[in-house]
Protein backbone atom coordinates (compact mmCIF):
# COMPACT_ATOMS: atom_id res chain seq x y z
CA UNK A 1 0.00 0.00 0.00
CA UNK A 2 1.18 3.51 -0.85
CA UNK A 3 0.28 6.57 1.21
CA UNK A 4 -0.09 9.55 -1.18
CA UNK A 5 0.42 13.18 -0.18
CA UNK A 6 -2.66 14.30 -2.11
CA UNK A 7 -5.75 12.88 -3.75
CA UNK A 8 -4.83 13.96 -7.26
CA UNK A 9 -1.59 11.94 -7.16
CA UNK A 10 -3.43 8.94 -5.77
CA UNK A 11 -5.99 9.14 -8.57
CA UNK A 12 -3.31 9.37 -11.25
CA UNK A 13 -1.30 6.49 -9.79
CA UNK A 14 -4.40 4.29 -9.65
CA UNK A 15 -4.98 4.91 -13.38
CA UNK A 16 -1.32 4.27 -14.24
CA UNK A 17 -1.21 1.04 -12.23
CA UNK A 18 -4.04 -0.41 -14.33
CA UNK A 19 -1.99 -0.18 -17.53
CA UNK A 20 -0.46 -3.50 -18.54
CA UNK A 21 1.25 -4.92 -21.61
CA UNK A 22 -2.02 -6.07 -23.16
CA UNK A 23 -4.07 -2.99 -22.21
CA UNK A 24 -6.17 -1.65 -25.09
CA UNK A 25 -4.45 1.23 -26.83
CA UNK A 26 -7.56 3.36 -26.46
CA UNK A 27 -7.15 3.19 -22.68
CA UNK A 28 -3.37 3.23 -22.35
CA UNK A 29 -2.25 5.72 -24.99
CA UNK A 30 -4.01 8.80 -23.57
CA UNK A 31 -2.47 8.15 -20.15
CA UNK A 32 0.98 7.55 -21.61
CA UNK A 33 0.89 10.63 -23.86
CA UNK A 34 -0.46 12.85 -21.10
CA UNK A 35 2.29 11.74 -18.73
CA UNK A 36 5.01 12.22 -21.38
CA UNK A 37 3.64 15.63 -22.33
CA UNK A 38 3.68 16.83 -18.72
CA UNK A 39 7.25 15.60 -18.24
CA UNK A 40 8.43 17.21 -21.49
CA UNK A 41 6.93 20.52 -20.46
CA UNK A 42 9.29 20.78 -17.48
CA UNK A 43 11.75 17.83 -17.45
CA UNK A 44 13.83 19.30 -14.65
CA UNK A 45 10.98 20.79 -12.64
CA UNK A 46 9.76 20.15 -9.13
CA UNK A 47 7.05 17.71 -10.30
CA UNK A 48 9.20 15.77 -12.78
CA UNK A 49 9.44 12.89 -10.33
CA UNK A 50 5.65 12.37 -10.53
CA UNK A 51 5.66 11.90 -14.31
CA UNK A 52 8.81 9.75 -14.27
CA UNK A 53 7.10 7.53 -11.70
CA UNK A 54 3.98 7.38 -13.89
CA UNK A 55 5.92 6.25 -16.96
CA UNK A 56 7.84 3.61 -15.00
CA UNK A 57 4.52 2.33 -13.65
CA UNK A 58 3.26 1.89 -17.23
CA UNK A 59 6.52 0.28 -18.40
CA UNK A 60 4.92 -3.07 -19.32
CA UNK A 61 2.85 -1.35 -22.00
CA UNK A 62 5.67 0.89 -23.15
CA UNK A 63 8.20 -1.92 -23.69
CA UNK A 64 5.72 -4.05 -25.60
CA UNK A 65 3.70 -2.51 -28.44
CA UNK A 66 2.97 1.20 -27.89
CA UNK A 67 2.27 3.36 -30.90
CA UNK A 68 5.27 4.93 -32.60
CA UNK A 69 4.04 8.31 -31.39
CA UNK A 70 3.87 7.17 -27.78
CA UNK A 71 7.23 5.43 -27.87
CA UNK A 72 8.96 8.45 -29.34
CA UNK A 73 7.30 10.93 -27.00
CA UNK A 74 8.03 8.88 -23.88
CA UNK A 75 11.68 8.18 -24.67
CA UNK A 76 12.27 11.83 -25.58
CA UNK A 77 10.67 12.99 -22.32
CA UNK A 78 12.56 10.50 -20.16
CA UNK A 79 15.93 11.33 -21.71
CA UNK A 80 15.24 15.03 -21.29
CA UNK A 81 14.46 14.47 -17.61
CA UNK A 82 17.56 12.31 -17.15
CA UNK A 83 19.70 15.04 -18.72
CA UNK A 84 18.15 17.90 -16.76
CA UNK A 85 18.10 16.17 -13.39
CA UNK A 86 21.27 14.16 -13.76
CA UNK A 87 23.45 17.24 -14.17
CA UNK A 88 22.78 18.42 -10.64
CA UNK A 89 25.31 17.65 -7.93
CA UNK A 90 23.74 15.83 -5.02
CA UNK A 91 26.64 14.38 -3.02
CA UNK A 92 25.16 10.87 -2.85
CA UNK A 93 27.44 7.94 -3.71
CA UNK A 94 24.49 5.66 -4.41
CA UNK A 95 20.79 6.16 -4.94
CA UNK A 96 17.76 4.10 -3.93
CA UNK A 97 17.06 2.97 -7.51
CA UNK A 98 20.36 1.10 -7.46
CA UNK A 99 19.18 -1.13 -4.61
CA UNK A 100 17.12 -3.20 -7.05
CA UNK A 101 19.27 -2.47 -10.07
CA UNK A 102 21.36 -5.66 -9.88
CA UNK A 103 18.18 -7.74 -9.88
CA UNK A 104 16.57 -6.18 -12.95
CA UNK A 105 16.22 -9.14 -15.31
CA UNK A 106 13.98 -8.30 -18.24
CA UNK A 107 13.55 -11.97 -19.03
CA UNK A 108 11.48 -12.20 -15.84
CA UNK A 109 7.80 -11.59 -16.71
CA UNK A 110 7.45 -9.71 -13.40
CA UNK A 111 10.28 -7.35 -14.32
CA UNK A 112 9.92 -3.61 -13.91
CA UNK A 113 11.76 -0.73 -12.26
CA UNK A 114 9.67 0.09 -9.20
CA UNK A 115 9.14 3.83 -8.92
CA UNK A 116 6.03 3.90 -6.78
CA UNK A 117 7.95 5.15 -3.75
CA UNK A 118 8.70 8.38 -5.66
CA UNK A 119 5.09 9.58 -5.41
CA UNK A 120 4.13 8.18 -2.03
CA UNK A 121 5.35 6.43 1.06
CA UNK A 122 5.26 2.63 0.98
CA UNK A 123 3.81 1.02 4.09
CA UNK A 124 6.81 -1.30 4.38
CA UNK A 125 9.40 1.31 3.39
CA UNK A 126 9.72 4.60 5.24
CA UNK A 127 10.46 7.65 3.14
CA UNK A 128 14.20 8.11 2.63
CA UNK A 129 16.03 11.40 2.45
CA UNK A 130 17.36 10.74 -1.06
CA UNK A 131 14.22 9.25 -2.64
CA UNK A 132 13.45 12.47 -4.50
CA UNK A 133 17.09 13.33 -5.12
CA UNK A 134 17.41 14.53 -8.75
CA UNK A 135 20.07 11.86 -9.29
CA UNK A 136 17.67 9.14 -8.16
CA UNK A 137 14.81 10.37 -10.36
CA UNK A 138 17.25 10.67 -13.29
CA UNK A 139 18.31 7.06 -12.68
CA UNK A 140 14.71 5.86 -12.97
CA UNK A 141 14.26 7.90 -16.15
CA UNK A 142 17.35 6.34 -17.74
CA UNK A 143 16.28 2.80 -16.86
CA UNK A 144 12.81 3.29 -18.31
CA UNK A 145 14.09 4.91 -21.51
CA UNK A 146 16.67 2.17 -22.02
CA UNK A 147 14.06 -0.55 -21.53
CA UNK A 148 11.79 1.01 -24.14
CA UNK A 149 14.61 1.83 -26.59
CA UNK A 150 17.68 -0.28 -25.73
CA UNK A 151 20.97 1.68 -25.79
CA UNK A 152 19.12 5.01 -25.86
CA UNK A 153 20.27 6.18 -22.42
CA UNK A 154 23.79 7.00 -21.27
CA UNK A 155 24.93 6.90 -17.66
CA UNK A 156 23.47 3.54 -16.63
CA UNK A 157 25.87 1.62 -14.35
CA UNK A 158 27.59 -1.24 -16.15
CA UNK A 159 26.66 -4.11 -13.87
CA UNK A 160 25.55 -7.53 -15.15
CA UNK A 161 23.25 -9.52 -12.83
CA UNK A 162 25.16 -12.36 -11.16
CA UNK A 163 22.75 -14.96 -12.52
CA UNK A 164 23.47 -13.77 -16.04
CA UNK A 165 27.23 -13.95 -15.50
CA UNK A 166 26.83 -17.55 -14.32
CA UNK A 167 24.67 -18.33 -17.36
CA UNK A 168 27.29 -16.86 -19.69
CA UNK A 169 30.01 -18.99 -18.06
CA UNK A 170 27.89 -22.12 -18.39
CA UNK A 171 27.03 -21.47 -22.03
CA UNK A 172 30.62 -20.73 -23.04
CA UNK A 173 31.71 -23.96 -21.31
CA UNK A 174 29.30 -25.81 -23.58
CA UNK A 175 30.42 -23.95 -26.67
CA UNK A 176 34.06 -24.74 -25.86
CA UNK A 177 32.93 -28.39 -25.67
CA UNK A 178 34.06 -28.64 -22.04
CA UNK A 179 30.75 -28.63 -20.15
CA UNK A 180 31.07 -28.75 -16.38
CA UNK A 181 27.74 -30.59 -16.17
CA UNK A 182 25.19 -32.26 -18.44
CA UNK A 183 24.41 -29.59 -21.08
CA UNK A 184 21.06 -30.87 -22.36
CA UNK A 185 18.85 -29.88 -19.41
CA UNK A 186 20.49 -26.45 -19.12
CA UNK A 187 20.07 -25.67 -22.82
CA UNK A 188 16.49 -26.94 -22.72
CA UNK A 189 15.79 -24.72 -19.71
CA UNK A 190 17.29 -21.69 -21.50
CA UNK A 191 14.93 -22.33 -24.41
CA UNK A 192 11.82 -22.32 -22.24
CA UNK A 193 10.00 -19.60 -20.39
CA UNK A 194 10.15 -16.72 -22.87
CA UNK A 195 7.75 -14.11 -21.42
CA UNK A 196 4.51 -13.45 -23.25
CA UNK A 197 5.38 -9.75 -23.58
CA UNK A 198 9.18 -9.52 -23.45
CA UNK A 199 11.11 -6.28 -23.66
CA UNK A 200 13.10 -5.72 -26.85
CA UNK A 201 16.28 -6.49 -24.91
CA UNK A 202 14.93 -9.73 -23.46
CA UNK A 203 13.64 -10.90 -26.84
CA UNK A 204 16.90 -10.02 -28.59
CA UNK A 205 18.93 -11.77 -25.90
CA UNK A 206 16.80 -14.89 -26.23
CA UNK A 207 17.16 -15.08 -30.01
CA UNK A 208 20.93 -14.59 -29.86
CA UNK A 209 21.29 -17.24 -27.16
CA UNK A 210 19.35 -19.78 -29.20
CA UNK A 211 21.20 -18.88 -32.39
CA UNK A 212 24.66 -19.31 -30.88
CA UNK A 213 23.58 -22.52 -29.10
CA UNK A 214 22.03 -24.25 -32.09
CA UNK A 215 25.32 -25.31 -33.69
CA UNK A 216 26.50 -27.02 -30.49
CA UNK A 217 23.11 -28.69 -30.05
CA UNK A 218 23.07 -30.00 -33.62
CA UNK A 219 26.49 -31.61 -33.32
CA UNK A 220 26.59 -32.63 -29.67
CA UNK A 221 23.07 -33.18 -28.32
CA UNK A 222 20.96 -36.25 -29.07
CA UNK A 223 18.00 -35.61 -26.74
CA UNK A 224 14.85 -34.76 -28.66
CA UNK A 225 13.32 -32.63 -25.86
CA UNK A 226 16.22 -30.17 -26.21
CA UNK A 227 15.52 -29.73 -29.92
CA UNK A 228 11.78 -29.53 -29.32
CA UNK A 229 12.23 -26.81 -26.68
CA UNK A 230 14.54 -24.73 -28.88
CA UNK A 231 12.30 -25.03 -31.94
CA UNK A 232 9.20 -24.12 -29.92
CA UNK A 233 11.01 -21.20 -28.29
CA UNK A 234 12.25 -19.79 -31.59
CA UNK A 235 8.82 -20.17 -33.17
CA UNK A 236 7.38 -18.24 -30.24
CA UNK A 237 10.08 -15.58 -30.60
CA UNK A 238 9.32 -15.11 -34.29
CA UNK A 239 5.69 -14.52 -33.42
CA UNK A 240 6.71 -11.87 -30.88
CA UNK A 241 9.20 -9.99 -33.05
CA UNK A 242 7.95 -6.86 -34.69
CA UNK A 243 7.73 -6.74 -38.49
CA UNK A 244 10.98 -6.54 -40.42
CA UNK A 245 9.66 -3.32 -41.94
CA UNK A 246 10.30 -1.65 -38.56
CA UNK A 247 14.01 -1.75 -39.37
CA UNK A 248 15.56 1.71 -39.57
CA UNK A 249 19.09 0.64 -40.49
CA UNK A 250 20.93 1.15 -43.75
CA UNK A 251 22.66 -1.46 -45.85
CA UNK A 252 25.50 -3.15 -44.00
CA UNK A 253 24.54 -1.77 -40.58
CA UNK A 254 23.24 -5.05 -39.20
CA UNK A 255 25.78 -7.09 -37.18
CA UNK A 256 27.57 -9.88 -39.01
CA UNK A 257 27.80 -12.95 -36.74
CA UNK A 258 30.72 -14.23 -38.79
CA UNK A 259 32.84 -11.28 -37.67
CA UNK A 260 32.50 -12.05 -33.98
CA UNK A 261 33.64 -14.94 -31.86
CA UNK A 262 30.79 -17.04 -30.54
CA UNK A 263 31.77 -16.12 -26.98
CA UNK A 264 30.73 -12.52 -27.67
CA UNK A 265 27.37 -13.71 -28.95
CA UNK A 266 26.95 -15.82 -25.83
CA UNK A 267 27.67 -12.77 -23.66
CA UNK A 268 25.28 -10.59 -25.63
CA UNK A 269 22.60 -13.26 -25.36
CA UNK A 270 22.46 -12.56 -21.63
CA UNK A 271 23.78 -8.99 -21.39
CA UNK A 272 20.96 -7.65 -23.56
CA UNK A 273 18.42 -8.85 -20.99
CA UNK A 274 19.17 -6.19 -18.39
CA UNK A 275 19.94 -2.45 -18.40
CA UNK A 276 23.23 -3.03 -16.57
CA UNK A 277 24.16 -5.75 -19.04
CA UNK A 278 23.51 -3.48 -22.00
CA UNK A 279 25.66 -0.82 -20.37
CA UNK A 280 28.44 -3.41 -20.07
CA UNK A 281 27.95 -4.44 -23.70
CA UNK A 282 28.50 -0.88 -24.89
CA UNK A 283 32.23 -1.32 -24.27
CA UNK A 284 32.65 -3.92 -26.99
CA UNK A 285 29.91 -2.71 -29.35
CA UNK A 286 30.71 0.99 -29.63
CA UNK A 287 32.97 0.62 -32.69
CA UNK A 288 30.70 -1.76 -34.61
CA UNK A 289 28.01 0.47 -36.00
CA UNK A 290 24.66 1.32 -34.40
CA UNK A 291 24.22 -0.63 -31.16
CA UNK A 292 20.46 -0.78 -31.52
CA UNK A 293 20.98 -2.98 -34.59
CA UNK A 294 21.40 -5.87 -32.12
CA UNK A 295 17.74 -5.51 -31.14
CA UNK A 296 16.47 -4.74 -34.66
CA UNK A 297 13.50 -7.00 -35.55
CA UNK A 298 14.78 -7.55 -39.10
CA UNK A 299 18.21 -8.68 -37.88
CA UNK A 300 16.73 -10.87 -35.15
CA UNK A 301 14.27 -12.42 -37.58
CA UNK A 302 17.17 -13.49 -39.81
CA UNK A 303 18.96 -15.05 -36.83
CA UNK A 304 15.86 -16.86 -35.58
CA UNK A 305 14.92 -18.19 -39.01
CA UNK A 306 18.45 -19.46 -39.67
CA UNK A 307 18.58 -21.28 -36.32
CA UNK A 308 15.13 -22.75 -36.92
CA UNK A 309 16.10 -24.08 -40.36
CA UNK A 310 19.19 -25.78 -38.95
CA UNK A 311 17.38 -27.22 -35.93
CA UNK A 312 14.43 -28.53 -37.95
CA UNK A 313 16.75 -30.17 -40.47
CA UNK A 314 18.78 -31.82 -37.71
CA UNK A 315 15.59 -32.83 -35.89
CA UNK A 316 14.34 -34.66 -38.96
CA UNK A 317 17.68 -36.43 -39.40
CA UNK A 318 18.21 -37.35 -35.76
CA UNK A 319 14.70 -38.25 -34.70
CA UNK A 320 12.66 -38.77 -37.84
CA UNK A 321 12.31 -41.84 -40.04
CA UNK A 322 15.15 -41.91 -42.56
CA UNK A 323 14.73 -43.12 -46.11
CA UNK A 324 17.44 -45.69 -46.84
CA UNK A 325 15.92 -47.12 -50.04
CA UNK A 326 18.60 -45.51 -52.21
CA UNK A 327 21.28 -47.51 -50.38
CA UNK A 328 20.08 -50.77 -51.92
CA UNK A 329 21.67 -49.81 -55.22
CA UNK A 330 24.84 -48.74 -53.43
CA UNK A 331 25.41 -51.73 -51.14
CA UNK A 332 23.93 -54.66 -53.10
CA UNK A 333 25.59 -56.07 -56.21
CA UNK A 334 23.64 -56.79 -59.40
CA UNK A 335 23.74 -60.46 -58.39
CA UNK A 336 21.95 -59.68 -55.13
CA UNK A 337 24.93 -60.13 -52.79
CA UNK A 338 26.18 -57.61 -50.27
CA UNK A 339 28.92 -55.31 -51.53
CA UNK A 340 30.75 -55.88 -48.28
CA UNK A 341 33.79 -53.81 -49.21
CA UNK A 342 31.70 -50.75 -49.88
CA UNK A 343 29.61 -51.28 -46.74
CA UNK A 344 32.57 -51.51 -44.40
CA UNK A 345 34.37 -48.71 -46.25
CA UNK A 346 31.42 -46.45 -45.45
CA UNK A 347 31.99 -47.24 -41.79
CA UNK A 348 35.76 -46.83 -41.92
CA UNK A 349 36.01 -43.75 -44.13
CA UNK A 350 32.62 -42.05 -43.94
CA UNK A 351 31.30 -39.76 -41.25
CA UNK A 352 28.99 -40.57 -38.36
CA UNK A 353 25.89 -40.12 -40.51
CA UNK A 354 27.22 -42.65 -43.04
CA UNK A 355 27.75 -45.13 -40.22
CA UNK A 356 24.30 -44.48 -38.80
CA UNK A 357 22.72 -45.09 -42.19
CA UNK A 358 24.66 -48.33 -42.66
CA UNK A 359 23.45 -49.61 -39.29
CA UNK A 360 19.85 -48.62 -40.03
CA UNK A 361 19.96 -50.10 -43.54
CA UNK A 362 21.48 -53.33 -42.20
CA UNK A 363 18.78 -53.64 -39.51
CA UNK A 364 16.02 -53.15 -42.08
CA UNK A 365 17.53 -55.60 -44.59
CA UNK A 366 18.06 -58.15 -41.82
CA UNK A 367 14.29 -58.34 -41.36
CA UNK A 368 13.78 -59.61 -44.94
CA UNK A 369 17.04 -61.41 -45.72
CA UNK A 370 16.66 -65.15 -46.22
CA UNK A 371 20.32 -66.25 -46.23
CA UNK A 372 21.53 -67.00 -42.66
CA UNK A 373 25.09 -65.98 -43.49
CA UNK A 374 23.98 -62.62 -44.85
CA UNK A 375 21.76 -62.11 -41.81
CA UNK A 376 24.75 -62.73 -39.53
CA UNK A 377 26.86 -60.13 -41.31
CA UNK A 378 24.00 -57.61 -41.34
CA UNK A 379 23.53 -58.20 -37.63
CA UNK A 380 27.21 -57.47 -36.97
CA UNK A 381 26.97 -54.27 -38.99
CA UNK A 382 24.06 -53.18 -36.81
CA UNK A 383 25.86 -54.29 -33.64
CA UNK A 384 28.98 -52.35 -34.56
CA UNK A 385 27.12 -49.11 -35.21
CA UNK A 386 25.22 -49.51 -31.92
CA UNK A 387 28.40 -50.18 -29.97
CA UNK A 388 30.79 -47.73 -31.61
CA UNK A 389 28.53 -44.79 -32.53
CA UNK A 390 26.10 -42.70 -30.52
CA UNK A 391 23.10 -43.61 -32.62
CA UNK A 392 20.47 -40.85 -32.53
CA UNK A 393 16.96 -41.85 -31.65
CA UNK A 394 15.61 -41.89 -35.22
CA UNK A 395 17.82 -44.68 -36.64
CA UNK A 396 18.68 -46.01 -33.19
CA UNK A 397 15.22 -47.19 -32.21
CA UNK A 398 15.04 -49.47 -35.28
CA UNK A 399 18.51 -50.86 -34.62
CA UNK A 400 17.58 -51.36 -30.97
CA UNK A 401 14.44 -53.28 -31.96
CA UNK A 402 16.64 -55.81 -33.80
CA UNK A 403 19.08 -56.07 -30.90
CA UNK A 404 16.26 -56.59 -28.40
CA UNK A 405 15.10 -59.52 -30.48
CA UNK A 406 18.63 -60.94 -30.62
CA UNK A 407 19.07 -60.52 -26.88
CA UNK A 408 15.81 -62.32 -26.14
CA UNK A 409 16.72 -65.25 -28.39
CA UNK A 410 20.39 -65.51 -27.40
CA UNK A 411 21.63 -68.10 -24.95
CA UNK A 412 25.05 -68.98 -23.59
CA UNK A 413 24.14 -72.67 -23.60
CA UNK A 414 26.35 -74.56 -26.01
CA UNK A 415 29.03 -71.87 -26.08
CA UNK A 416 32.42 -73.57 -25.82
CA UNK A 417 34.55 -70.53 -26.59
CA UNK A 418 34.56 -68.73 -23.27
CA UNK A 419 35.01 -65.00 -22.98
CA UNK A 420 38.62 -65.17 -24.18
CA UNK A 421 37.54 -67.07 -27.26
CA UNK A 422 35.22 -64.28 -28.47
CA UNK A 423 36.26 -61.16 -30.38
CA UNK A 424 37.10 -58.43 -27.86
CA UNK A 425 35.94 -54.87 -27.40
CA UNK A 426 38.35 -53.57 -30.01
CA UNK A 427 35.88 -54.84 -32.59
CA UNK A 428 33.30 -52.37 -31.27
CA UNK A 429 35.60 -49.35 -31.11
CA UNK A 430 35.18 -46.55 -33.62
CA UNK A 431 38.92 -45.81 -33.40
CA UNK A 432 39.76 -49.29 -34.72
CA UNK A 433 37.05 -49.64 -37.31
CA UNK A 434 39.69 -50.72 -39.84
CA UNK A 435 40.21 -53.87 -37.71
CA UNK A 436 36.48 -54.60 -37.77
CA UNK A 437 36.43 -53.98 -41.53
CA UNK A 438 39.10 -56.57 -42.29
CA UNK A 439 37.44 -59.23 -40.16
CA UNK A 440 33.91 -58.61 -41.46
CA UNK A 441 35.08 -58.50 -45.09
CA UNK A 442 36.69 -61.91 -44.63
CA UNK A 443 33.72 -63.29 -42.69
CA UNK A 444 31.31 -62.45 -45.51
CA UNK A 445 33.53 -63.19 -48.52
CA UNK A 446 36.55 -65.30 -47.46
CA UNK A 447 37.50 -66.06 -51.05
CA UNK A 448 37.69 -62.37 -51.98
CA UNK A 449 39.22 -61.03 -48.77
CA UNK A 450 42.25 -62.62 -47.09
CA UNK A 451 41.99 -63.67 -43.49
CA UNK A 452 43.49 -61.33 -40.89
CA UNK A 453 46.21 -62.88 -38.72
CA UNK A 454 43.88 -63.30 -35.75
CA UNK A 455 40.78 -64.25 -37.72
CA UNK A 456 37.95 -66.01 -35.90
CA UNK A 457 35.95 -68.81 -37.50
CA UNK A 458 32.42 -68.05 -38.62
CA UNK A 459 30.97 -70.13 -35.79
CA UNK A 460 32.49 -67.76 -33.23
CA UNK A 461 30.97 -64.71 -34.90
CA UNK A 462 27.62 -66.55 -34.87
CA UNK A 463 27.91 -67.68 -31.22
CA UNK A 464 24.64 -66.88 -29.36
CA UNK A 465 26.66 -66.05 -26.26
CA UNK A 466 28.66 -63.40 -28.11
CA UNK A 467 25.66 -61.96 -29.95
CA UNK A 468 23.52 -61.88 -26.82
CA UNK A 469 26.20 -60.14 -24.75
CA UNK A 470 26.91 -57.48 -27.35
CA UNK A 471 23.23 -56.90 -28.11
CA UNK A 472 22.35 -56.69 -24.41
CA UNK A 473 25.05 -54.14 -23.67
CA UNK A 474 23.93 -51.92 -26.52
CA UNK A 475 20.25 -52.17 -25.60
CA UNK A 476 20.98 -51.05 -22.03
CA UNK A 477 23.09 -48.12 -23.26
CA UNK A 478 20.43 -47.08 -25.78
CA UNK A 479 17.66 -47.35 -23.20
CA UNK A 480 19.62 -44.96 -20.98
CA UNK A 481 20.23 -42.53 -23.83
CA UNK A 482 16.63 -42.67 -25.06
CA UNK A 483 14.79 -42.65 -21.73
CA UNK A 484 13.10 -39.26 -22.17
CA UNK A 485 12.08 -40.02 -25.74
CA UNK A 486 10.87 -43.51 -24.81
CA UNK A 487 8.75 -41.94 -22.09
CA UNK A 488 7.24 -39.49 -24.57
CA UNK A 489 6.58 -42.25 -27.11
CA UNK A 490 5.33 -44.80 -24.56
CA UNK A 491 7.91 -47.46 -25.39
CA UNK A 492 6.83 -50.22 -23.01
CA UNK A 493 9.85 -52.39 -23.85
CA UNK A 494 12.38 -49.93 -22.45
CA UNK A 495 14.14 -51.43 -19.44
CA UNK A 496 14.05 -48.04 -17.68
CA UNK A 497 10.27 -47.39 -17.86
Amino acid sequence: MIVFPDGRTAELYEAWSQVRADSPAAEAEPLVLDCARRLSADPGGETAFVWVAGLTEMIEYLVWRPSAEARGAVVEALLAAAAALGERECGHERHPYEEEFDLLDEFDPLWGPSGGYLVGELSNRPRQEDDLCPGNVAGHARLAADAIEPFSADGIPARVPEDHLADVAGLTDFLHDYPSHEPGPTIESNACGLPDHPTRGALAGFVLTQHVSCWYVIHRITERPVFDAMIEGLEQALGLLGPASDCTHGEGEHPDPEERHYETHAELGFYLRSPGGRAEAREFLEDDGPMDAWVCPAFLREQAEEALRELRSAHASLFGERDTSALDAEYVTPEGALDIGRLTRALAEGGDEDGQNVGLWAARRHATAADPHERLVLLHLALWTAGALDLPYGPGREVRALLREVGEEASEEGCTHGVDGHPGERFRNSYQVDVFKRHLDHLYAPDAHPAPEDAYPAEVWACPGLLGAWAGESVVEMDEAYVEMDLEDGDELSTLL
